[in-house]
């Protein structure tokens, strides 16, 4: 297909680059191309995706896919013949890449050491895999060969191979930069060995693809340029943690030779990167950017735990971004950008769409003229043209890139093993279930990561990290019932001294449970610890907001902040802190260093909004309340206070009865559903909100009785809710009893707070028995398995539903500590209710059919 225009567009991958590391060498000085670029377009963090692996995010950024989808999942992969493990190459890929897309249009398009593009794809242009400057035993220089599945096409071999840079061409004058104290006895120290090869191996590798780059700029007409370098994510691994300030646990002496190492690098780049400016027409488009970051300050590890993700324990969440070229705004900075937007950005910036199965944005905030494209249902569509795909007969060279495999083992990423290929096989299999369960959980799609857990555990029932993922996961998606569960697994296997990170864990279902005092003793216990992180602190700061202690909340999210600075959720648990003490300057501090680390964070905004509010500073407050329900246009506490502030403080009937028509057509009824089996404790729970002030709806049809001398508080077109529920979105504010079996049946553009009850099955068979005056003696358990089944099925159904939320209250906790339920129940029910009251309409005399207990 001919190409529709010219455009020019470069990208260049620093893989692990970091703001907080450029940031101080900017201000000095020492990168002064990437300081033009900055100045001349547009810069921000970038978001990475979990797990924060390489392969899988540069593939992400390629394809404009999320890692469960695009098939890359790993570092490594199963050779098609022999079944050993090989490094992960293009085969693994699923979807299509950018690349391919711009060839299907007719642009030429250039790709150098992509991770993985092996074997080379054969594209509209040049192609090198990230392959093509593997160095091992084999490739003696000059002596070093490259296969033809490393460059596409084949006849620019010859060429492209001696712009390669062998580490052994490398002098002493080349490192010397990198390790400026450094004597020869220093050099000739044994012990010194391997870090100076990786040195001299880092620095000859991202030359050779430097060394591509150039010559494609100089000889080769172009339409797109993609540069991937690894080497600052290889340096990092290496070298951070030598780098000032010195930590605890390195010498004097590796310190004072290895600490100028990472900022050599870095400036390196910079120096790669004025070349590649002033071989680039002014009028190109040119995108710098990483997958994450690194950590280069007191969050630096001094071991990485045994685990196969463990060198992604040292990747920050946030990478760099830079974007410079016609159309593109100057000198700003935006915010909110993610891995997985940067191929609809590159396909708009050819003026071609992004698809519909891409789940990313262009990045609008970047340009100075922007209309929202339409988009495609997707470019995986089979034609006759050219997509610049491998044959599916090609097959890869086991051992072409074991060089490659064992600098990954040397790095850490994989453990070097030697079972058999039938458990290696395996092994890979289940990582890549668990990297796709990773994807699915931090890409917001919890409830498609629930089976694919479960299906780990069933087979590694003692994976740890499978258990912790499972329980987090309940958690993500508001069900404590499930999460305690693998929580008591967990505590069978670890018990309850010295496990800080269980406390944590047992912390965070307590909040969901509703029980913050009992969570608050965990979460103390589990901050006290070496251990404790930012996490741990933030969450400890939730409950104290919960609590209503804003001081203790102030103290545990600024030692939050202390430990993590890019802690957005820190940030604004600390403005909502600052602002229910009246501390409105602070609060407003606080809720933008949230916004600006978190740009896509709606309750930051409004909470931002609400400190500008109180402050009086209404305009800004609009501006923050109108960017939350950008962000979210359900917001309605945003829409209520924008409508104050255009009618009352800065008049614009406008906007008023803009945002009063909206909130007038959009607010969704909200209502409270006690529910349960039937004689599980509804009616005493229904008797306790009306005392404690509900609004209960309710009848009077089902009078009274023997069975419930109190009342069952039923409201007859309950019972016909599966064939009209049409009468719930008129009952706003109220508290109804449905049975379990009828949730199903709700209306679901209504909002609902449940307060599920939950009795022993055989103490409600024997009521049930009793009251339809049957023998209780003898268990039905057909009937008894039937409800279990039905249980089970509603509260999985109830799961991940965005317009519930549930309160599971035990029956025999009412009836033993009416007190702490009523406490619970209230603080579920936004405190609405008189605890007192509640509890003195509680009767223990009414719990007649109790579980027998079993004698030995």
């Amino acid at each position: 297909m001919p190409q529709k225009s010219n455009p020019q567009v470069f990208v260049l991958g620093w893989d692990a680059a970091d703001w907080k590391f450029i940031n101080p060498l900017l201000d000095s000085g020492k990168m002064p191309a990437l300081q033009r670029v900055i100045e001349a377009g547009v810069m921000g963090n970038i978001a990475t995706i979990d797990p924060p692996l390489s392969p899988i995010l540069w593939t992400s950024i390629a394809t404009g896919k999320y890692g469960d989808e695009h098939g890359v999942l790993n570092f490594v992969e199963p050779a098609a013949e022999t079944g050993k493990r090989i490094p992960i190459s293009v085969l693994s890929r699923k979807v299509r890449a950018i690349w391919n897309i711009l060839t299907h249009e007719g642009y030429k398009t250039h790709l150098i050491g992509w991770w993985p593009s092996y074997p080379a794809e054969p594209i509209n242009g040049i192609n090198v895999s990230n392959h093509f400057a593997d160095v091992n035993s084999q490739n003696s220089f000059p002596d070093w060969e490259l296969s033809e599945d490393h460059v596409h096409p084949k006849e620019q071999i010859d060429e492209l191979k001696e712009l390669r840079i062998h580490p052994i061409e490398l002098t002493w004058n080349h490192i010397a930069p990198f390790v400026p104290t450094a004597t020869r006895e220093h050099v000739e120290d044994p012990k010194n060995h391997e870090l100076f090869n990786a040195i001299i191996m880092m620095l000859a590798r991202c030359s050779s693809f430097h060394n591509v780059a150039t010559h494609i700029l100089a000889t080769q007409e172009w339409n797109f340029i993609g540069l991937y370098l690894d080497t600052i994510d290889k340096a990092s691994h290496y070298f951070m943690k030598f780098h000032p300030p010195q930590q605890k646990h390195i010498s004097d002496y590796d310190y004072e030779l290895f600490k100028d190492v990472m900022t050599g690098f870095y400036v390196y780049h910079d120096m790669m990167l004025d070349r590649l400016l002033d071989l680039m027409d002014e009028n190109a488009h040119l995108m710098i950017l990483s997958d994450h970051g690194f950590y280069s300050d007191h969050r630096r590890l001094e071991t990485l735990p045994k685990d196969s993700m463990a060198p992604a324990f040292e990747h920050s969440k946030f990478g760099m971004f830079c974007l410079k070229g016609p159309g593109v705004k100057q000198d700003e900075r935006i915010y909110g950008a993610s891995l997985i937007d940067i191929t609809p950005t590159l396909l708009h910036l050819f003026g071609l769409p992004p698809a519909e199965d891409m789940p990313g944005n262009i990045l609008s905030q970047s340009f100075t003229d922007f209309k929202e494209p339409e988009r495609i249902k997707t470019w995986e569509i089979q034609d006759d043209q050219n997509w610049g795909e491998l044959d599916e007969s090609v097959k890869v060279d086991v051992w072409a890139a074991q060089e490659a495999l064992q600098q990954l083992i040397a790095l850490g990423y994989i453990e070097s093993m030697e079972e058999s290929d039938e458990r290696l096989l395996d092994q890979i299999q289940t990582e890549n279930a668990f990297h796709s369960a990773q994807i699915k959980i931090s890409t917001g799609r919890p409830l498609e990561a629930i089976p694919i857990l479960e299906e780990i555990h069933a087979v590694k029932p003692e994976n740890t990290k499978v258990l912790s993922a499972l329980l987090s996961t309940h958690l993500a998606l508001a069900n404590p019932v499930e999460a305690r569960k693998y929580l008591k697994l967990m505590r069978q296997k670890f018990g309850t001294e010295n496990t800080p990170q269980l406390d944590f864990l047992e912390g965070r279902v307590l909040i969901q449970e509703v029980q913050p005092a009992k969570a608050l003793v965990l979460l103390k216990k589990a901050a006290s610890h070496e251990v404790a992180n930012s996490g741990f602190y933030q969450t400890l700061g939730r409950v104290f907001l919960v609590c209503k202690d804003w001081k203790e909340a102030q103290k545990v999210f600024t030692k939050a902040i202390k430990l993590d600075s890019e802690n957005a959720a820190a940030y604004h648990g600390l403005c909502v802190a600052f602002m229910r003490q009246q501390k409105f300057d602070k609060a407003i501090e606080a809720g933008l260093n949230a916004v600006g680390i978190k740009h896509m964070f709606p309750t930051a905004h409004y909470h931002l909004g609400e400190a500008l509010f109180n402050a009086e500073l209404y305009e800004h407050a609009a501006n923050a309340f109108e960017m939350a329900l950008t962000q979210e246009p359900g917001f309605g506490l945003a829409r209520k206070y924008l409508i104050q502030i255009y009618s009352e403080k800065m008049i614009n009937e406008e906007r008023k009865t803009l945002h009063q028509q909206i909130l007038d057509k959009n607010m969704r009824p909200q209502m409270t559903i006690v529910s349960g089996l039937p004689r599980s404790g509804t009616s005493m729970m229904m008797q306790m909100l009306k005392a404690g002030g509900a609004d209960l709806l309710m009848d009077d049809i089902r009078q009274n009785d023997d069975n419930n001398p109190k009342g069952y508080m039923e409201y007859e077109p309950v019972k016909k809710l599966l064939t009209d529920n049409s009468w719930l979105k008129d009952q706003n504010g109220k508290t109804i009893k449905i049975i379990l079996q009828l949730l199903t049946a709700l209306d679901m553009t209504c909002d609902y707070k449940i307060v599920m009850m939950d009795r022993d099955l055989e103490e409600i068979l024997k009521s049930q028995s009793k009251m339809l005056g049957k023998q209780a003696d003898t268990l039905n358990l057909k009937l008894m398995t039937t409800f279990e089944q039905q249980k089970e099925k509603i509260n999985g159904w109830l799961v991940g539903k965005p317009n519930i939320q549930v309160l599971h209250v035990k029956y025999t906790d009412v009836i033993e500590n009416p007190a702490h339920e009523a406490n619970r129940i209230n603080l579920f029910l936004s405190e609405t209710l008189d605890e007192q009251k509640m509890i003195q309409a509680v009767d223990e005399q009414l719990y007649r059919n109790k579980k027998e207990e079993k004698t030995i």
